[in-house]
């Protein structure tokens, strides 16, 4: 097996969570549409445009302030689980496909608010996009701890 090593990174732009969460972003925004008075898809669509902004700024602090830079990496983390809560919910409450447990129908009735009609596998793949993004931030944040010779390092390990 040949061995190819990852480009340097010089800006948080050639960070692969990054480009990532970017695409993820634009994705969600274009394909999910603004429901009038509906605060889910608003803060979907905020969560979602503000994840690469923290990591721009987190990947700013990594050497000046490392313990700043790694709590922006636990917020943005809490943010991929924000999005996949949010995803879940849009796809249970508004999309046309009303993909709602037999179950739970007589809980909570159709499950249809919305008319719309984007495919169950649009939403499993961004989930699915969002949970690998946020595993790989984990590894980041290990990274920038396990490489940073201050007390921060020390209390991690």
């Amino acid at each position: 097996m040949t061995y190819y090593p990852r480009r340097p990174v010089k800006s948080f732009q050639d960070l692969e969570v990054y480009q990532k969460l970017l695409a993820v972003g634009v994705v969600i925004v274009k394909r999910i549409p603004k429901i009038e008075n509906n605060s889910l898809v608003v803060d979907l669509h905020e969560c979602a445009l503000s994840l690469p902004i923290k990591i721009a700024a987190a990947h700013s602090l990594r050497f000046g302030n490392t313990e700043q830079a790694v709590r922006i990496l636990e917020e943005i983390m809490i943010g991929c689980n924000k999005i996949v809560v949010y995803l879940e919910l849009y796809r249970d409450l508004y999309n046309g496909t009303g993909d709602v447990r037999s179950e739970d129908q007589d809980n909570i009735g159709s499950g249809t608010i919305g008319s719309g009609t984007i495919e169950t596998e649009f939403f499993e793949e961004q989930i699915k996009n969002i949970l690998s993004t946020r595993f790989k931030i984990l590894h980041l944040q290990r990274s920038w701890v396990k490489f940073t010779p201050s007390e921060i390092g020390a209390k991690k390990s």
